[in-house]
This record gives structure tokens, C-alpha cells and sequence, in this order.
């Protein structure tokens, strides 16, 4: 396989996770202002939601943002390269560039996401038509992984596309709890309202799909260290941490050609997470943020080794 072609595999898997990990926090945070708690901190989850975008944005008034003019950053601006449009039309060059390689089913899928995106009137978009674009979004994304997994041979094209998918969404899961624990200190005043401080848990999991799914586990109990236990350290949970990295192990070493370096990347990135992870209690706070930082740091370095070893 050529380097370029296993590039951009890669790159259709993270940008299609970093949409639907974007999309989904959008519409959490921006909703969660409709209910009690939230109600006067507006202009606070806008502001989380263009940081996790990352985008570098000043409102054209005074004051408190614009939320009209917030979407127009995250999902429309051609200028800011993590737009959601960006990424999907990203995520359709990467596909349309090596249709060869990928099944028809897949790239249709990508290409309709791709067109009916381009539906959406950014000069006319408003609050209003939020929660119909996230669930478009959601739809499509859905699809797209379901042709992923079902209409190709569980080969390297395969690996290289789930290697992107798992490697982004580690970044994605370290990026929400980390901006989520900032939230609750900020928002609670260090712990002081609780109100605050327990709704900024019940949308972190929320912004990872985990809430229904700890109810039922922890039978309705809500704390910090069964929420870190689940989203870090459960081998069973599709969005911790600890189960995406057993995914990132199990594509990585399901690549059939392995570069002179390659047992030494796979070797590291094991010891590293694995250090992250050898934690016996999910209670201290400045703990769990070493180790979030360290595991986003872990991640980060190792998609620069898979990019030295395989698309240089």
C-alpha cells in the first residue's frame, strides 16, 4: 500500500470521529443552557464550544457572544480548518482521492453526508435549526460506520481506518473530560454550588453517550470516581479510554506490514497508557488530570510515530 493512500485512510477515520465527537458536545453544552442550572451561563458553554472546536474567534459586539455568529465559526468557516463542513469535506477528498481502495457503499455514504451538508444555508442557519443539524449529522455518521464495518474485508484498509477512528477518539474523550473538570471548578466556584458542579458531570457523560449507560451500572449513584472509573478505565465501555486503546493496539498490530520501528511504537504506547491507567482510585481530582494530560500527551506522540512510520 502506498504511504499516501494509508494516509488518507487514516485521516477519513479521525475526521469522521472528531465530527461526530464535535457535533455531539455542541449540542449537549448549547442545550443544557435550557434547563435551570445553566440558564444564566449562556455565554460560557458558547465559549466551551469554541474552544473545543478549536477555534480562534472574537465576537463583532460587546459583551456576551453571539450564538449565531458561533455557529457560523464551528460549522461553517471555510478559515477555521476543525469546521465541521471542513472536516466532512475533508473526509470526502480523502475518499473521493482513493475510491479504489474503499468499498462503494462507503464512499456513497460519504459523498450523501457530503452533499446534504452542503444543503444547509450557513446565511440563514440559526439556533432554531441546531438540534435537526446535530441529528443529521448523527444520522449520517452512523451510516458511514456501519458501511465501515460491514461492507470491507477486515484488512489493512480496514485497520488503517480504525486506527484514525480510535486515535481520534481517545484525543476527543482526554479533550472533553479535561475541558468538563475545568468547567465544574469554574462554574461550581471550586465546589460551592453543587448545582452547577453535579450538572457539569451529567453533561460529560452526556457529551460522551455514557449517561444512560452509568445509570444503569452504578444503579442511579452519580460521583467522580464511578464517572472516571467508566470513562477511563472500563475495558467494556466503547468510549473509555481504556477500551480505545485496546482498540488502538488491536489495529495497530493488525496491519500486515510492519515498518523497522513498529514493534518499538507498539511497545511504548502499551507501557505509557498502561502506566496512565494503574489507577486503584478515581477520587483526586489533580490526579485524574495528570492523568489526562499525560495520556493526551501518550496519544499525541504516538500519531506522530504512525506518521513517521507509515506515511512518510
Amino acid at each position: 500500500m502506498l504511504a499516501r493512500i494509508a494516509e488518507n485512510l487514516y485521516w477519513i477515520g479521525r475526521n469522521i470521529e472528531r465530527c461526530e465527537h464535535c457535533s455531539r458536545y455542541m449540542k449537549v453544552q448549547f442545550f443544557s443552557t435550557l434547563d435551570a442550572p445553566m440558564a444564566q451561563n449562556k455565554d460560557f458553554a458558547l465559549r466551551s464550544i469554541l474552544f473545543m472546536s478549536g477555534a480562534n474567534f472574537q465576537s463583532q459586539g460587546q459583551g456576551n457572544l453571539n450564538e449565531n455568529e458561533v455557529w457560523q465559526k464551528v460549522i461553517f468557516d471555510p478559515n477555521n480548518s476543525n469546521s465541521l463542513l471542513n472536516l466532512i469535506k475533508n473526509t470526502r477528498e480523502n475518499a473521493r482521492s482513493i475510491r479504489n481502495a474503499i468499498s462503494e457503499e462507503f464512499w456513497e455514504s460519504i459523498n450523501k453526508w457530503y452533499l446534504d451538508s452542503r444543503a444547509w444555508d450557513a446565511q440563514k442557519f440559526s439556533s432554531n435549526q441546531l438540534f435537526d443539524f446535530t441529528e443529521a449529522m448523527n444520522s449520517h455518521i452512523v451510516l458511514i460506520k456501519s458501511r465501515l464495518h460491514h461492507t470491507f474485508l477486515h484488512d489493512d484498509i480496514w485497520n488503517f481506518i480504525c486506527l484514525g477512528v480510535y486515535t481520534e477518539r481517545a484525543l476527543q474523550i482526554l479533550r472533553i473530560i479535561r475541558s468538563k473538570i475545568s468547567d465544574s471548578v469554574i462554574l461550581s466556584n471550586n465546589g460551592e454550588n453543587q448545582a452547577l458542579l453535579q450538572y457539569q458531570w451529567t453533561t460529560l457523560l452526556m457529551c460522551l453517550e455514557a449517561f444512560g449507560i452509568h445509570k444503569k451500572k452504578y444503579m442511579g449513584l452519580r460521583s467522580k470516581n464511578s464517572i472516571f472509573e467508566l470513562l477511563l478505565a472500563h475495558d467494556g465501555f466503547p468510549r473509555s479510554l481504556k477500551y480505545t486503546s485496546l482498540k488502538i493496539k488491536r489495529h495497530l498490530t493488525g496491519i500486515s506490514v510492519h515498518p523497522t520501528g513498529h514493534q518499538q511504537v507498539k511497545e511504548n504506547f502499551e507501557a505509557i497508557l498502561s502506566d496512565c491507567l494503574a489507577f486503584n482510585s478515581f477520587s483526586e481530582e489533580a490526579e485524574i488530570i495528570n492523568l489526562i494530560d499525560n495520556a493526551y500527551d501518550c496519544t499525541a506522540s504516538f500519531h506522530f510515530d504512525i506518521e513517521q512510520l507509515y506515511f512518510q
